[in-house]
């Protein structure tokens, strides 16, 4: 049953027949289908993600705890700025100018030898 198989015999011929025209059809028909869909969607993907995003921060600004109240009584002592020090500061400023000269170099003379600040 083993033929030996010549392909001279044959020739060039393909013994499969396809209409005239059929494979220029099926290449539009593909392009067609491939590219069409795509700017679509693409456009389509891309106004919903923007949407999405600008509805986040709009939902975030609207829920966001407001920490820039300052007369808040709900806040803790650790939520509220430190005004003290600041109000020590200014009247420790307004101290050292109606102090006198010689109150002013006794004063250095002291910070000098503190083993503390040097």
């Amino acid at each position: 049953m083993k033929k030996d198989f010549d392909f001279d015999d044959i020739g060039k011929k393909t013994p499969y027949r396809v209409p005239e025209g059929f494979f220029d059809e099926m290449q539009r028909e593909v392009q067609k289908r491939t590219y069409a869909d795509k700017p679509a969607n693409r456009r389509l993907w891309i106004a919903a993600s923007t949407s999405i995003a600008v509805a986040a921060v709009l939902i975030g600004f609207l829920f966001m705890p407001f920490h820039f109240r300052q007369n808040d009584p709900g806040r803790t002592d650790l939520q509220r700025p430190d005004t003290e020090n600041y109000t020590a500061a200014i009247s420790a400023d307004k101290w050292i100018r109606e102090m006198s000269d010689e109150e002013l170099e006794e004063l250095v003379s002291f910070s000098e030898n503190d083993m503390f600040l040097n």
